[in-house]
């Protein structure tokens, strides 16, 4: 992509030239169907990049979709950006509003949006905070607001507590849920999921949601309730959600069995890793085991080969032969990096190597393959 955009410079391409190039090859990553719509214009890079992708959008949109018709007259998206969340939410509604306070950026997304075939938006240019309630009623039991408060600062440093971003949502929110609207917050993985909720009135639902093992965005839904842990993948969409009375786990292996299991980030981010099945480890580990190979696990599947602890003589028969491994910490007093240099091995290869502590404090080395 840097090679073709650099050959267009020299040969006099326009800035917006350029721009459109550099959009269309990150779309087809990351907006595929909008990358094969003939006509879509894209915005400079920074907004490429800030803006969701078509895989988080879809599952946005496939939870609105849960709500009954009659509950989805009017979407406002109060931050609309470059609108891939709003496109693929609005079809839900009989209107929809897509507020943008960059006079360009707006332009260019009702540009977009007639292409898409939603004739039935309005785009209006200005801050959240001083036209969002013009645009709701006063009683809307039937409308949804989406809100994606911008995590950085005037000096372009990211925050990730609710009255650290704009808009303040901890100030829009309270009026918006009085007027009865039903509220989805799109917030930074990296937020506080307790503090928020101690910030924001009335029940909501937790999504943390990752893409491909990655946590991406973490979504907040009002009139709801429940915790999910959710993982988009090329297989398909997994949502681990236990009751909210499933007991915590207890008991603690006393020691390996024949499988290991490490819970995916979006467990670990929601805090539901002691609701899965398995023993685990201790709790420091996050590591499960079973003797039975638990096929619904969200997360990845280890078949255990054989462990040690942590002695030299241990440790040379454990990796005698061995060249490369693939080194996980859980729980453990040392980096990867620090037991890598003990173990003498390069990352890579077949073979998974999980470092943890057991529920008895002792340490142990677990050599794996992958299932």
């Amino acid at each position: 992509m840097n090679e073709e955009i650099f050959q267009k410079a020299l040969q006099g391409a326009s800035k917006w030239e350029l721009q459109q190039i550099e959009g269309l090859a990150l779309a087809r990553k990351k907006i595929p169907s909008w990358a094969e719509t003939e006509g879509i214009q894209w915005p400079v890079r920074l907004s490429m990049e800030q803006c969701s992708s078509e895989q988080t959008a879809r599952y946005k949109a496939s939870l609105l979709q849960k709500l009954p018709p009659e509950d989805r007259a009017l979407l406002v998206d109060a931050t609309g950006g470059f609108g891939v969340d709003f496109a693929f939410m609005a079809p839900l509604f009989q209107k929809a509003v897509y507020i943008e306070q960059n006079a360009e950026l707006c332009r260019l997304v009702q540009h977009n949006l007639s292409l898409l075939g939603l004739s039935h938006v309005t785009c209006v240019e200005g801050q959240a905070e001083q036209v969002l309630m013009s645009q709701i009623p006063d009683e809307g039991s039937d409308i949804c607001c989406f809100i994606d408060p911008a995590r950085r600062d005037s000096h372009n440093r990211k925050m990730v507590g609710l009255k650290d971003c704009t808009p303040d949502v901890s100030a829009l929110v309270p009026e918006l849920l009085a007027r009865g609207v039903r509220v989805m917050l799109k917030l930074s993985p990296m937020l506080d999921i307790t503090a928020a909720l101690r910030e924001l009135s009335g029940g909501w639902a937790v999504y943390v949601v990752a893409v491909d093992g990655e946590c991406k965005e973490l979504l907040l839904l009002s009139h709801a309730s429940g915790v999910h842990a959710v993982d988009i993948s090329r297989t398909g969409v997994s949502d681990f959600h236990p009751q909210a009375d499933s007991e915590s786990k207890k008991a603690y292996a006393r020691q390996l069995s024949r499988y290991l299991y490490e819970p995916s980030a979006a467990i670990l981010k929601a805090g539901l890793q002691d609701a899965l099945p398995g023993e685990k480890l201790s709790p420091q580990s996050h590591l499960f085991t079973s003797d039975e190979i638990l096929l619904d696990f969200p997360g990845r599947s280890f078949k255990v080969e054989r462990s040690s602890g942590f002695s030299k003589k241990e440790l040379k028969e454990m990796t005698e032969g061995l060249q490369q491994a693939n080194l996980t910490v859980r729980g453990f007093p040392m980096s990867v990096a620090q037991l890598r240099k003990k173990l003498r091995l390069e990352e890579g290869g077949d073979v998974y190597l999980f470092a943890a502590t057991m529920a008895d404090r002792s340490h142990v080395l677990i050599k794996c393959s992958k299932i």
